[in-house]
Order: structure tokens, then C-alpha cells, then sequence
């Protein structure tokens, strides 16, 4: 029972001491930690790169089902004939001149 208590007292005063004000030791535990953590995620990707290169996920599929008419004719040519009548009033604004009143008349 006494070896026991002393290796619980032991166990408490290392944790004791983790938490002192130590920045070496925790500078060491904070990069071994994230280094820990980059290096499962490039194992990750690498799982997942197999798996894709596999084709076992993230696979897309195409249905040849009937594919709905998203636009409209009518509705298309109206959209043509908007765009050419800009079109024109930009021709038309750069080949004229701008009448305007001179002022100091």
C-alpha cells in the first residue's frame, strides 16, 4: 500500500512540475505536438490520394437522363437583342460627337 501512495505522490508531483513555468519545456511540447499533428494529416492526404486515384470515393457519375432545357429561345434572343443594343449605343457614342451648349454664350 505504501509503494502505492508513493508512486500516485510521484505521478502528482510530475504533473506538479509540468505545470510550472517551464518555456523550454512547453515550447518542446507545443512543436512536438503540431508536428505530430502535420504529420497525420499528410498521411491523411496520402490515404486519401490513394483512395481517390483507386476510385473508391469522390467519385462523380453522370446520368444520361433528359437533360431539361435551362434556357429558354425566346428568353435567349431577347438577351442577344439587349446586348446588341448596347453594342450599338457604344458604337455610336464613340463615333459622334456629344452636343452640349457652351456655357460662356
Amino acid at each position: 500500500m505504501n509503494s502505492f501512495l508513493q508512486k500516485i505522490n510521484s505521478k502528482l508531483k510530475i504533473l506538479k512540475n509540468f505545470f510550472n513555468i517551464n518555456p523550454h519545456k512547453h515550447w518542446n511540447f507545443l512543436v512536438y505536438t503540431f508536428l505530430t499533428l502535420v504529420f497525420v494529416f499528410v498521411l491523411f492526404s496520402f490515404y486519401l490520394l490513394s483512395e481517390i486515384r483507386n476510385e473508391k470515393i469522390f467519385q462523380v457519375t453522370t446520368t444520361q437522363k433528359d437533360n431539361p432545357i435551362l434556357i429558354k429561345e425566346t428568353l435567349l434572343k431577347n438577351i442577344i437583342n439587349l446586348y446588341d443594343k448596347k453594342a450599338k449605343k457604344v458604337l455610336d457614342a464613340n463615333t459622334t460627337l456629344v452636343p452640349y451648349n457652351d456655357p460662356s454664350l
